[in-house]
């Protein structure tokens, strides 16, 4: 049984390894859509703290309150195979009619879990004996609806629901001790109003559009971005080399900053663009592929092969070590890299969110397992950095 809280209470959130579920909520459909086995109590009692979740209301090929009814579920789809319009709907969880975002899906894409189970299973979890102490982040990303998503977060996580604010980066796991994160992200923030934003904490990713840390942030601040290209119909072997290049390349992207350039007619500007990663970014790291073409069970099979499991250490640890030296002088004047005993502060320094499809309490293990070895191998890279042995 995997507890975060055994690591201490006084650990930040940005020193840890954490497991996070990539499309948490599509457990069931197709074989080129389904992405885990288990429901989000399932998940989150084998290890998996932080959940990927995309939301929209589909059809439930019902009528109440006198209108067609729909239900807000996770989904997995593309922009292009996601189609939205408005229309005056019932809503499962709430009373009467009005006019939301009705969505329909296309090939290769498929709906999964309702938001109001996932919610109550994230209430159960963290309210449960056998889990005192524990966490949950959900984070809401490319998701319709976006004030009934929080009217639900609200409802249904009640008393667990995190409304202390602050930096949660910088977090002790005491002050998230048996509550469940609801992270919006920058869209959908913006999308609420003050009422809907009570108890609804903002998410953004650094790298994409790049933006720099903020350390007054209200909110989760991460590094990374996932996705392997949907329709090359690479083999699964290819698909595991070609994750590996791109999340290095990400990863690696940390020491440098990021620029996006937008062309002109006759000229390219910088549109946005920030400088390399701070320390106490969340690292996000994706162990996953994605395809419509094949299976996305058995590429993650593959991925969990023997053969492959240690390009996850490598990856880790190899980004770890890109970001090292870079970051030497940022450390605390009292830290020594190349101390065993500075492991733990060293862990800053790291991915610390590894995303996962099918998560299991095998693969769980094997990515908590990361922060009761990482503090010697930490070291180990840095002083490998400094020639030493």
């Amino acid at each position: 049984m995997i507890k975060y809280a055994n690591l201490g209470a006084a650990k930040q959130l940005n020193e840890i390894v954490l497991v996070g579920s990539h499309d948490a909520g599509i457990t069931g459909g197709g074989a080129n859509a389904q992405t885990q086995n288990l429901d989000i109590g399932g998940q989150a009692r084998a290890g998996v703290r932080f959940f990927d979740l995309r939301i929209a209301a589909f059809s439930t090929k019902t009528s109440s309150y006198g209108a067609k009814q729909t239900e807000l579920k996770a989904f997995h789809a593309d922009g292009m195979l996601h189609a939205k319009d408005a229309k005056v709907r019932s809503v499962v969880g709430f009373s009467g009619t009005g006019e939301i975002q009705r969505s329909k899906l296309h090939g290769g894409t498929d709906k999964g879990e309702s938001l109001i189970k996932m919610l109550r299973d994230a209430r159960s979890f963290v309210k449960s004996a056998d889990f005192a102490g524990e966490f949950l982040i959900l984070k809401f990303d490319k998701c319709t609806n976006w004030g009934l998503i929080a009217d639900l977060c609200r409802e249904h996580l009640g008393d667990a629901l995190y409304t202390g604010g602050g930096n949660i980066n910088t977090l002790t796991l005491g002050a998230l001790a048996g509550k469940v994160v609801a992270a919006f992200m920058p869209d959908g923030y913006a999308a609420l109003d003050a009422r809907g934003r009570a108890g609804i904490t903002p998410i953004k990713n650094l790298y994409k559009p790049p933006a720099d840390y903020d350390p007054n942030f209200g909110g989760l601040q991460y590094w990374g971005a996932g996705g392997t290209s949907a329709t090359n119909g690479k083999s699964h072997a290819d698909k595991v080399k070609e994750n590996i290049k791109k999340q290095s390349k990400i990863l690696a992207a940390a020491t440098t900053g990021v620029q996006v350039k937008k062309t002109m007619q006759f000229a390219r500007s910088v549109e946005y663009a920030n400088a390399p990663a701070n320390p106490n970014i969340m690292g996000m790291m994706y162990w996953t592929t994605t395809g419509l073409i094949a299976s996305i069970e058995e590429r993650n099979n593959e991925m969990w092969s023997l053969a492959n499991l240690g390009g996850l250490d490598k990856m880790w640890l190899q980004s770890f070590k890109q970001v090292a030296d870079f970051f030497e002088q940022t450390l605390p004047q009292n830290i020594d890299m190349l101390s065993y005993g500075s492991g733990g502060t060293l862990k800053m320094f790291m991915p610390n969110i590894v995303m996962i499809d099918f998560a299991d309490d095998t693969k769980c293990s094997y990515i908590y397992g990361l922060n009761t070895v990482a503090a010697s191998k930490l070291v180990a890279a840095t002083r490998a950095i400094n020639g030493l042995v």
